[in-house]
């Protein structure tokens, strides 16, 4: 709770009477008395004062939404603790707006905290107490219905009642945010629409986690309509812009999934483009994206850009030990139609298997599999179907049942 104090200033604006004096105590240093006269004096000019000014207040509905926001954009610059210490902000002061004088409501930057409130995690219970006590003007009702809605999850009523709110003429930051929530209840059946409302919600938030959240989404929702290019776009402006958010691991993920997808298509294509997006990240984060890249396509038997994936990995030096062992695994394994037998399996007796994950284990199972069936298949073979012209014949069909085969055993590790 110290950060929160911080942030709030200790949830109190102070006058300044008395601070001199606080300021010599607090240095260890004595303080003259004054002269009888001067100290009734005093004391009149510190009476009216206080009659005048009151030396505290409790922070207002807005205040505490400053704060919250200032941590969120925290968020959005990779400071893990402030997430933690958000929870704990909504927590502290969901009371104190439950409890506040009806008047304060009448400030709209207290209404309009309010939703941000509710928005950012904190009780809904409070825009329940402005309805059921009508602190409002009815042009305020389909705002609070649409976002009681939200929160709770009923997004078809909050589709509705969020439609009949002018947008255009709020604050940035409120406008912002309830684009982003219209762009997430859109996203399933009108993606088209989803894509515009992210699109102001970032223009309206630049360097907010709004920002962030619009573009983490945006980017799929671009990507899939077919727009690879803008898509590339707004990945590359995420990892320009927020590369360190607390979030970037799930962007990454959706960003991996995206790439993929491509592959099947043309996979040299598909690599040269994920390449040109990631170029300005540091060597450690493009190969863990390689990787990711590269173990997605070989579950979903894209083998050829699984291959091309964890070679771009590989190429970039520095690669740990571990991920060393991945890179190779998932290498050797989308390859393993096209390789020597006894190749492929030289370089996975080489692999550690102790450095790999559970899951990677499995697949390297899996691998060892196929190899088992194609030295089968090979010994099966009647002897003149060895010599060259019949075995480039035969080829295909060994790669062909190579490559079902690893597709069957690695069914089991499809997220």
């Amino acid at each position: 709770m110290a950060l929160c104090a911080l942030i709030l200033g200790s949830g109190a604006l102070r006058a300044e009477d008395g601070g001199q004096a606080e300021a010599a105590a607090s240095s260890g240093h004595e303080v003259a008395a004054p002269a009888e006269g001067e100290a009734k004096a005093d004391a009149g000019a510190q009476g009216e004062a206080a009659a005048q000014f009151a030396t505290t207040r409790a922070p207002m509905p807005f205040d505490v939404m400053r704060s919250v926001q200032f941590l969120q954009d925290q968020v959005a610059r990779g400071n893990d603790r402030a997430i933690r210490v958000q929870a704990l902000l909504l927590r502290r002061f969901g009371r104190t707006f439950l409890e506040a004088d009806p008047a304060v409501w009448r400030d709209p930057r207290n209404f309009r905290a309010a939703i941000l409130f509710s928005l950012s995690g904190g009780t809904p219970d409070v825009l329940d107490r402005l309805m059921r006590e009508k602190l409002l003007d009815e042009s305020q009702t389909a705002l609070i219905e649409g976002t009681l809605a939200y929160v709770r999850n009923n997004l078809e009523k909050a589709k509705k009642r969020l439609a009949d709110v002018p947008l255009a003429e709020m604050e940035p930051v409120l406008a912002a945010q309830l684009h982003l929530v219209l762009g997430q209840i859109h996203q399933g059946d009108n993606p088209k629409d989803a894509i515009a409302h992210l699109d102001q919600a970032r223009l309206l938030a630049p360097g907010t986690l709004i920002e962030e959240a619009s573009l983490r989404l945006g980017a799929m929702l671009v990507d899939a309509s077919g727009d690879h290019a803008r898509a590339d776009q707004l990945a590359r402006r995420y990892f320009d812009r927020f590369a360190n958010s607390s979030y970037a691991g799930n962007f990454e993920a959706r960003f991996s999934a995206m790439v993929t997808s491509r592959g099947s298509a043309n996979a040299e294509e598909a690599l040269a483009e994920m390449s040109d997006v990631i170029a300005a990240l540091s060597g450690p984060r493009q190969q863990t994206l390689y990787l990711a890249a590269a173990r997605r396509s070989l579950v979903e038997g894209n083998l050829q850009f699984a291959a091309a994936s964890a070679e771009a990995a590989l190429a970039i030096p520095g690669l740990s030990g571990p991920d060393q062992s991945r890179a190779e695994l998932y290498k050797t394994a989308s390859s393993l139609g096209s390789l020597k037998p006894t190749q492929a399996r030289q370089t996975l007796d080489r692999i550690e298997r102790a450095e790999l994950h559970p899951e990677d284990a499995t697949l390297l199972d899996a691998a060892y599999t196929v190899l088992d069936q194609i030295d089968a298949t090979l010994a099966a073979m009647p002897a003149p179907a060895l010599n060259v012209a019949s075995a480039k014949a035969d080829g295909p069909a060994v790669l062909a049942r190579a490559e079902a085969a690893l597709a069957q055993s690695s069914q089991a590790l499809k997220p």
